[in-house]
């Protein structure tokens, strides 16, 4: 290793405009990076882990009811500027509460809202859903307060009564549900039957429609017509003659007859036929009724599961009420009646001020700021009278306000940082050019710093605000060992050689230095709060990057400047 640090010390001393080269590249590279870096809010969900079940908790109620668990509360204040002029000086005026009704119903149209609340939806739901018209109707109002009596009420009786009906609920319930148990029982057989006989009659009405062959019949009689023909022209006699002719004839009348039945018969069929077929049908509308009746049998049943699931939770509801009660009244009984006015969550005492309570569902950040936006565009646009205030506050806006304050925090306090480094180091070496050098180190490595943030996507926030303060605060320990070592060889040995020696005795402990450093930042990997994941990232970037400045551009420019400077001398000197 030693070896090669002392060929890479030669490169530099040989060869500084390739390092200081390559360095620029580097660094244009960077400033690519840099404008693709972000800035971003922060919420509770990006401070704690994931796996707290307190936190899930808060999860699993935004997905199942649509909220996110943040909100944005709208204050309206009362601050007239001028004495005895026209503006509000009470948040009761009817004015302002039609303000503030406006806004609402503004407002209750943005994507994104999972519920508002404000004081103009409680006077309108106290009087028949308007607003008053009069500061004295609105006052009225806002003084009513709700008295309830823990020993008129008796609450653990009604409950007690209440948990009995849902007891009886039950006990019909599985009556019911023994009813639709034979109900669908009788109909799957009675389906099945049913099926049955209509397939049995329609196989009898399909034989009856077949048609009967008697065209054998009509060729027999046909023939005896022929056969008594020749009789009659043969040379029998008289008597033989009369004999064959009368058996012809009978066998004749037989088929004649037999001719007729069948064709009766055939019709008859035809008839009973159409008469089966028309039973047929109605049996098959019978089954098609019986299987509606079984499918609503089957809704009935799932109606009943589900009201027994309903009745179980409530029940479950029920007893932990009562336990409740009975802890809170003890075993003597309070009959001090109880006041409850519902102003005060949104009406301060001494009616100045007024909130509206906007609950947000869950969005990302960027539909979030979108949200805050529109919202300020409302606000802004909504004539207000004269005297009042409105402001914005909640998660959401604190959050957006920190991302703001971001940027010009982390320039302010690095100009500051670097300002007050810079007057330390010119101070230490009594130098202008080597305290500018040595700054190099930090000044070339927050450039990278913000360069790689924004090339692998990672964005800036809050916790990272005074991390670059920081990072120059290590960072500026390897540009002083570099320079104030490089100082002192340069007095006992030519440039060169300067340079090989001092990388070679400073390369060593300031690797040392910044592995340390990089185990420790990314040791706050390893917790579960995020925050200070991302600090430790961008602590690590940065060590790491002022490091390899103080190694490549330091170097480089320590020697390229000394160059100069002999090349002044030695032209000063011809």
């Amino acid at each position: 290793m030693k070896k090669t640090i002392e060929r890479y010390a030669g490169f530099v001393a040989k060869k500084p405009q390739i390092i200081f080269g390559v360095v620029i590249v580097f660094t244009l590279i960077s400033f690519v990076g840099v404008s693709f870096s972000k800035t971003e809010s922060m919420s509770y969900r990006d401070m704690v882990p994931k796996n707290i079940d307190e936190i899930n908790a808060i999860y699993y109620i935004g997905d199942e009811f649509g909220t996110s668990g943040e909100s944005v509360m709208i204050i309206a204040e009362i601050n007239p500027k001028y004495a005895n002029s026209n503006e509000v000086r009470d948040i009761r005026n009817p004015e302002v509460i039609e303000y503030l009704d406006i806004l609402e119903q503004k407002i209750r149209k943005m994507q994104g809202i999972s519920s508002i609340t404000g004081v103009s939806d409680i006077l309108k739901e106290m009087n028949s859903g308007h607003l008053p018209k009069t500061k004295s109707k609105i006052i009225e109002l806002m003084n009513k307060e709700i008295v309830i009596n823990k020993s008129s009420l008796n609450l653990p009786g009604t409950l007690s009564q209440f948990s009995e009906g849902l007891e009886g609920i039950e006990e019909g319930m599985t009556a019911e549900g023994q009813i639709i148990d034979g109900i669908t029982y009788g109909l799957n057989g009675s389906s099945f039957a049913l099926k049955q006989i209509q397939y049995a009659l329609s196989s009898i009405a399909e034989g009856m429609n077949q048609e009967q062959d008697l065209s054998k019949i009509i060729q027999t009689v046909s023939l005896i017509n022929q056969t008594e023909t020749l009789v009659q022209q043969s040379n029998a006699t008289e008597s033989e003659k009369m004999e064959i002719i009368g058996y012809l004839e009978g066998l004749k009348q037989g088929l004649n007859t037999m001719i007729a039945q069948t064709t009766e018969a055939r019709e008859g069929m035809q008839q009973l036929s159409i008469s089966l077929n028309g039973m047929a049908n109605a049996l098959e509308n019978i089954s098609s009724g019986l299987e509606k009746m079984k499918n609503a049998s089957l809704l009935l049943e799932n109606l009943t599961s589900n009201m027994k699931e309903g009745v179980s939770g409530i029940s479950s509801g029920l007893d932990d009420i009562s336990k409740y009660l009975e802890l809170y009244e003890g075993e003597e009984k309070n009959d001090e009646p109880v006041k409850l006015n519902r102003f005060k969550y949104y009406v301060s005492d001494d009616c100045t001020t007024s909130t509206i309570r906007i609950n947000l569902a869950e969005m990302n950040e960027e539909k979030k700021d979108d949200f805050i936006d529109e919202l300020k565009h409302i606000i802004g646009e909504t004539e207000k009278p004269a005297g009042l205030n409105i402001g914005l506050t909640g998660d959401p806006i604190v959050s957006e306000e920190l991302k703001n304050q971001i940027m010009p925090t982390m320039q302010t306090t690095s100009m500051f940082s670097l300002i007050g480094i810079f007057i330390v180091v010119c101070l230490l070496f009594l130098s202008l050019r080597y305290g500018i050098i040595s700054l190099l180190a930090i000044g070339f490595g927050m450039i990278w710093v913000y360069g790689a943030l924004g090339l692998f996507g990672i964005y800036i926030n809050p916790t990272m605000s005074g991390g670059m303060s920081m990072i120059m605060g290590i960072g500026i320990d390897f540009g002083i060992q570099v320079v104030n070592r490089f100082r002192q060889e340069i007095k006992k040995h030519k440039i060169e050689k300067a340079m090989k020696i001092t990388l070679s005795k400073v390369f060593v402990p300031m690797l040392i230095t910044t592995l340390a450093a990089l185990i420790g930042f990314r040791a706050m990997s390893l917790g579960q709060l995020t925050l200070l994941a991302d600090l430790g990232n961008m602590m690590s970037f940065g060590v790491l990057f002022c490091f390899i400045a103080a190694i490549t551009v330091v170097p480089s420019v320590l020697v390229i400047n000394e160059k100069f400077k002999q090349k002044l001398k030695n032209n000063r000197e011809e």
